[in-house]
């Protein structure tokens, strides 16, 4: 379902992924603006934020790597068609805990 949109699944590759990226600015590059292939036509960040029942300002940080993906947000993310909600909390947990590394090992 998910890589209808661009978004791939999580493989065992990307489990060794050292540095993964935050999900959020993916969804900004499939589904707002544009330049988006996917997510059934650009959209605005408002547009998107009506269509996930999310406000404006929770959704853009997300998309700006402010704020994590929910498991509530994932699930509205898959509702809508936009990848499954397990590829979207293992993507945000893998990127959690990246960076949980990396304070531990400059602390």
């Amino acid at each position: 379902m998910g890589e209808e949109h661009g978004f791939a699944a999580p493989s065992e590759h990307a489990a060794l992924r050292v540095d993964p990226s935050h999900p959020g600015p993916s969804i900004r590059r499939s589904c707002i603006g544009s330049e988006a292939a996917g997510c059934g036509g650009a959209l605005t960040v408002k547009d998107a934020a009506e269509r996930l029942g999310v406000s404006r300002v929770a959704l853009s940080r997300v998309l700006n790597a402010q704020a994590g993906i929910s498991p509530e947000l994932a699930l509205r993310l898959e509702a809508v068609g936009w990848g499954d909600a397990m590829s979207w909390t293992w993507r945000q947990a893998s990127y959690d805990l990246a960076q949980a590394r990396k304070r531990r090992a400059a602390a």
